[in-house]
């Protein structure tokens, strides 16, 4: 059993297992000796413990983590022990923030613990409470890869695919060669010459 199947409601006592659901609100069964089950309505305050958790000086610490630190500590105070008491111990246990958290918030902690010591298995209580919540995590994924795929059928889109990029080869420059004409040598002068010739007498 994990705090995901256990809940707690405003203004009745005790702790209580949801058994099943209805239209409107959840079967519960509580978990006490009498074992009176009932369903809840919807002005009930239910809160799954799974869902709570504690003021730290490290920050918001889950409940079934400060369930656990209380088990390892051992001789965990009774909610008929005094408010100093029952403080003092969860300040070194679990660094609990004294100026956020109320006696009675302390004593309703205390009242669980020892109301659930002999059900549930504090040894595996982490690893239930992880599992569950990766269970749920990986259901959310599935779901949410689901509904893309339905909106991509209902709007008639494809998938588009990424078309791989081609490279194009180097253009080969045509080179060419020019062959220098040969020059043309000339005998004769460039130069104008004046030839002078005597007069005939």
């Amino acid at each position: 059993m994990n705090l995901k199947e256990i809940v707690a409601i405003s203004g009745v006592s005790g702790l209580h297992k949801i058994i099943g659901r209805t239209k409107t609100g959840l079967i519960l069964e509580s978990l006490n000796e009498t074992k009176k089950r009932f369903p809840t309505s919807i002005q009930d305050k239910v809160s799954v413990l799974e869902d709570i958790s504690m003021y730290t000086e490290e920050g918001d610490m889950r409940l079934a983590e400060v369930f656990v630190k209380l088990h390892e500590k051992g001789d965990a105070p009774t909610s008929k022990d005094n408010a100093e008491t029952q403080r003092k111990f969860l300040v070194d246990v679990i660094k609990l923030d004294s100026e956020r958290v109320y006696d009675s918030d302390i004593k309703k902690l205390l009242i669980w613990y020892n109301a659930l010591k002999g059900i549930v298995d504090f040894n595996v209580l982490l690893a239930e409470d992880n599992a569950a919540e990766a269970e749920e995590t990986t259901e959310e994924t599935l779901k949410n890869a689901g509904n893309k795929s339905e909106d991509l059928e209902s709007s008639g889109e494809k998938p588009k695919k990424v078309a791989a990029k081609k490279t194009a080869a180097p253009k080969k420059t045509a080179t060419k060669t020019v062959t220098p004409k040969p020059t043309k040598l000339s005998s004769k002068s460039t130069a104008n010459t004046n030839t002078y010739r005597p007069k005939s007498v």
